[in-house]
């Protein structure tokens, strides 16, 4: 009788814990919560996480979202406590600018050094400080009027991209460009965040390019685990059991380490306090060090568990400056490489767009009659041609180097989104610049690329289409290097099709991989170039 008692009690336990358990994670989150109400985007996404989780990891998260935006409508629950929305308003304008913070998404993928940086900082405030202290010279008017822009453009442009142009049209062989365009993207951006001596060369230095290009890529099958799944990798290493292998870590240390070295470079050239020339001068890098000291004076380190500071914040500045440039090689690289693959397909705008471009004075023709002392157009005038702003605005939306979900928290107390109220703080809420970019109603035949979308649309149409592009993101954490991104991508279609036509030789899939950033599935794209 004693132990029947003891055994129904048992019982009695285990099934009171099991009905717990199946009101808290089933019944609650998928009856009960504000979110039951939202479309959900797999029957199971009310109660677990698992259909998101799978569809992250097999690599088709971006196309599923825009097909069940499509069906479902503006919002979307992707998970108990996941939602993604598709809309300005309620989205772009509701999360982004007003000021739903980040979650540690960002901190589990880009933290450098054990360092966080401007990019991870989930609190608002710190956020809005450091990116404050380098704002000036990411500012449209500083990037275009710098001598340091001026002199390491005209450098890269006639020394570096268009003699290896000019070598493909002399020899008519091919060259492979979203490698070549990998590599330029990092050369403009490093050359004005170190300079141009302490800058990368993987424009002509074929072999460090590629090992640059291999190591940081190689890693990319092993983000998902490292972003979406952190505890578990911790605490299956624990026992020994390694999901990312030893080798993905050691290719971040000689990543991180050959960043650091050009961060030490640039540390000893303004520490001499000589005259710099301007090519030669670490605009981004100068311009944080300084901030850093004369916010923090008597403080070496703000943040960093490592303790080999040999110069003030130095690990804090590295992380920035490794996030920033790898994120100015991959996205300008993606993005140029989808205008060479859409040009090389219509030889009629290639010569519209050459009409438009001998408008500059001077002209960016090659080459140069003084090759020593080239004469470049005003950085102004070759923004504001329309024809070239509306392929390139037209090939970020299309073609977007930035499609997947940008994860924020919805704030406390609870708030309403999109017709939906309560919705718990603490929810993770996101948009989706691939799905946002292909709504028919605000981009007519929304898989096509037209140019003259940009061009012919009516003020009020120009103005939606600009409210719905979120290329470099919006609010106050908008992409903050967007100007020197557009700058340098518009030098480079600017003096290529002045001076060449191009043409597809051979190329891979081009359809964009689908993951938070992309480029194409293919991996390559091979074009001829013909001078002109």
């Amino acid at each position: 009788m004693v132990v029947l008692g003891v055994q129904n009690i048992l019982l009695l336990l285990v099934s009171g814990l099991l009905v717990n358990l199946v009101f808290k994670f089933i019944v609650q989150p998928a009856f009960l919560s504000p979110l039951a109400k939202i479309p959900a985007g797999h029957w199971s996404a009310h109660f677990s996480p698992l259909w998101i989780l799978y569809i992250r990891w097999t690599n088709q998260e971006n196309a599923t979202i825009l097909r069940l935006h499509q069906e479902k409508g503006k919002i979307l629950r992707l998970g108990p406590s996941e939602l993604s929305v598709n809309d300005y308003a309620e989205g772009l304008k509701k999360i982004y600018m007003g000021g739903f913070p980040k979650n540690n998404f960002y901190a589990h993928r880009f933290t450098n050094y054990e360092t966080r940086n401007m990019f991870t900082m989930i609190d608002g405030k710190e956020h809005s400080e450091r990116k404050r202290m380098l704002s000036n010279v990411y500012s449209k008017s500083i990037v275009l009027s710098s001598p340091t822009t001026r002199a390491t453009t005209a450098s890269i442009m006639y020394k570096r991209l268009l003699p290896l142009l000019q070598e493909s049209s002399d020899k008519g062989s091919p060259i492979e460009m979203l490698e070549l365009s990998y590599g330029y993207a990092m050369d403009a951006f490093m050359a004005y965040q170190f300079g141009l001596s302490r800058g990368s060369n993987f424009i002509q230095d074929v072999q460090r390019r590629k090992w640059y290009l291999d190591l940081f890529f190689r890693r990319r099958p092993y983000l998902f685990f490292i972003t979406e799944t952190p505890r578990l990798i911790s605490r299956l290493s624990r026992v020994g059991l390694r999901i990312v292998p030893k080798w993905v870590d050691a290719a971040t240390d000689e990543l991180e380490t050959w960043n650091l070295d050009i961060c030490d470079s640039a540390e000893q050239l303004l520490s001499q306090n000589d005259a710099i020339p301007a090519e030669d001068y670490p605009v981004i890098y100068a311009q944080e060090r300084l901030a850093l000291r004369k916010a923090y004076q008597g403080i070496t380190r703000l943040y960093t568990p490592r303790a080999d500071q040999t110069y003030p914040f130095r690990y804090e500045i590295a992380s920035d400056m490794y996030d920033h440039n790898a994120a100015a090689h991959e996205t300008s690289g993606d993005t140029l490489t989808y205008v060479h693959y859409e040009m090389a397909r219509d030889p009629a705008l290639q010569r519209r767009l050459r009409e438009e471009l001998l408008t500059l004075d001077p002209p960016i023709l090659y080459p140069a009659k003084d090759q020593e002392n080239v004469q470049l157009p005003d950085f102004k005038a070759v923004d504001g041609l329309p024809l070239l702003d509306a392929i390139l605005q037209e090939t970020l939306r299309l073609w977007v180097a930035v499609p997947g979900g940008q994860p924020r928290l919805t704030p406390s107390p609870p708030c309403s989104i999109a017709g939906y109220e309560n919705i718990p703080p603490n929810t993770k809420v996101q948009c989706y610049a691939y799905a946002l970019h292909r709504n028919p109603e605000v981009y007519p035949e929304p898989e096509k690329w037209k140019p003259e979308r940009w061009l012919h649309a009516t003020p009020d149409k120009l103005s939606e289409m600009r409210r719905w592009f979120w290329a470099f993101g919006s609010g106050g954490r908008m992409c903050i290097g967007n100007n020197i991104a557009i700058h340098s991508m518009k030098m480079a279609i600017a003096a290529t099709y002045t001076n060449f036509t191009s043409h597809i030789v051979e190329h891979g899939d081009m359809t964009l991989v689908d993951g938070f950033t992309a480029g194409p599935k293919g991996n390559r794209l091979n074009l001829k170039f013909e001078h002109v």
